[in-house]
């Protein structure tokens, strides 16, 4: 016998120590149920429990709104912002500074075959009571529950069982799981569809029917493609609001027409039709031109004057010329000047071409229909 070799099998542990209930038994196959469904079934069966939540108390959730129904999903997400483009995954929204942007996820656990919320880290927490619980539901204190994590972490999975309430800012459901996933009565749906929170952004105007949002497919969507299309909607509503903005701005405004018909009395000034308007400053109301006034006779300063007495004390006096006495050429009358008549300027003439009111104006109106018509 070599070493190490056992001699026989039918050694007592005492002798050597062995007993054959340590060995190893080796892979064994566990048998598993085997569930036979009829085709009709298979397609309709779902492998987890029915959950639905039920609104208890909500300040930004609309009153009519009042459950939560995830008959087909395994998951669902809490936060305030609305779920990215192309996802199907469903969210429940909550509009409130308290919610962080992704807050909680509620899943399936498989491997526990059991519901379970999880915080995503959120600020403000999320908060599970356990059920049974009838008493009031307040925003502070302990009637809120267990907080699942600190501020700011992430928790472990927690379980849900039937009649938990799970608090997310202001907003408290109702946790009712049912493992034949049949609805109770405090869970039914009244079967409109108004009573129920929507898990997928809609669009403003169009209202879905609830065969619509089930027969819309949410997996497999492509984020991309969902870009695209909202690119082409974006540009086909600016190419819209362009073209409108154009239209207008092409079309002629008339705004003669408008004064005219704020003013009707101011009509057209054809060639040959005095002008009824007297509101120029050269036309006196009777039609005749302005006499020009007549400068009154210049005479000596008086002696009270401050001007002649400062000339007195500089030396001069009254007769004599301004400035040096050796200046004898210098003016001692000051200059008269004459008034133009007719408003005519220095170096006019002074018989000077009379104009009447009505021969300027006319000129003036033959003038500009002779340039209109060259211009045509």
């Amino acid at each position: 016998m070599e070493d190490g070799e056992v001699s026989g099998t039918n050694h007592t542990h005492a002798e050597t120590g062995y007993d054959p209930a340590y060995e190893w038994p080796g892979y064994t196959e566990v048998p598993q149920p085997t569930t036979v469904l009829n085709e009709s079934l298979s397609s309709t069966f779902k492998p987890w429990s029915l959950l639905r939540l039920l609104v208890q108390t909500s300040s930004v959730l609309p009153r009519a709104q009042r459950l939560v129904v995830l008959d087909e999903h395994k998951e669902v997400q809490f936060g305030r912002d609305v779920a990215l483009a192309g996802s199907g995954t469903p969210r429940v929204r909550l509009k409130e500074m308290a919610v962080s942007k992704l807050h909680a996820t509620t899943f399936w656990d498989a491997g526990r075959r059991e519901w379970a919320v999880v915080d995503m880290g959120s600020k403000h927490g999320s908060f599970l009571r356990p059920g049974g619980y009838s008493g009031p539901t307040v925003n502070v204190g302990e009637d809120l529950g267990i907080r699942l994590s600190p501020s700011r972490v992430a928790s472990f999975p927690r379980a849900l069982k039937h009649k938990d309430a799970l608090t997310i800012g202001s907003t408290t459901f109702v946790v009712h799981i049912h493992s034949d996933r049949m609805s109770c009565e405090g869970c039914v749906s009244s079967g409109s569809g108004d009573d129920i929170v929507p898990l997928f952004p809609v669009s403003k105007g169009v209202k879905r029917s609830r065969e619509e949002v089930d027969s819309t497919p949410l997996e497999g969507k492509d984020a991309k493609k969902a870009l695209t299309m909202l690119k082409r909607t974006l540009l086909s509503r600016h190419d819209t609001a362009r073209s409108s903005a154009s239209t207008q701005s092409s079309s002629y405004v008339d705004r003669s027409a408008k004064r005219r018909a704020l003013f009707p009395s101011s009509p057209l000034d054809p060639p040959g039709v005095p002008s009824p308007r007297s509101d120029s400053p050269c036309v006196t109301p009777s039609g005749s031109a302005p006499t020009p006034e007549t400068p009154a006779t210049p005479q000596p300063l008086p002696e009270s004057n401050i001007g002649r007495q400062l000339l007195m004390k500089q030396g001069w006096q009254p007769g004599t010329v301004l400035g040096s006495q050796e200046n004898a050429s210098g003016l001692v009358e000051p200059l008269e000047v004459s008034a133009t008549s007719n408003r005519s300027g220095l170096g006019m003439p002074e018989k000077a071409p009379t104009f009447s009111s009505a021969d300027w104006r006319e000129s003036g109106k033959q003038k500009r229909w002779a340039d209109m018509i060259d211009k045509k």
